[in-house]
């Protein structure tokens, strides 16, 4: 078993376009291990990607005040922070909300793993009778 600190690692470079192969050698752990978190953590990736092209596209264009990059699990001080700078624009919003997608998504994931295929059944069957009350509800 990996720590969670190995594993931030991972995704930290991966997220820095490190290959499976580099990331191996660095940290000591085996590509099917590597392979294995890619996937487990890819919506997280793809949200710590996104994140980078825009610390790369803000450093081409001064004028904008960059959100902080901030390491995973430091991003509520560093959330924080930028508020407390008083750097309220369009773009710190936009990191705000990714994070929050990324989050809830995980929450999700998490949630779903722990329910039983019935348990999921039955949500999906209450999600469903809630959608088709509200349609008949509604007004054409």
């Amino acid at each position: 078993m990996h720590s969670t600190k190995t594993i931030n690692q991972f995704l930290n470079l991966r997220a820095q376009g490190w290959s499976f192969a580099r990331i191996a050698d660095h940290l000591h752990v085996s590509k099917p291990t590597l392979l294995d978190w890619s996937h487990k953590h890819q919506s997280e990736l793809e949200a710590m990607q996104a994140n980078q092209e825009r610390s790369v596209q803000s450093a081409t264009q001064p004028s904008h005040k960059e959100f902080p990059p901030s390491p995973r699990g430091e991003s509520q001080p560093a959330l924080r922070t930028a508020f407390d700078e008083g750097g309220g624009s369009v773009l710190q919003l936009e990191h705000l909300t990714l994070f929050h997608t990324t989050l809830r998504q995980e929450l999700i994931k998490r949630t779903l793993q722990t329910l039983s295929d019935d348990e999921i059944q039955t949500m999906a069957d209450a999600i469903e009778h809630t959608k088709s009350k509200n349609c008949a509800a509604s007004p054409p």
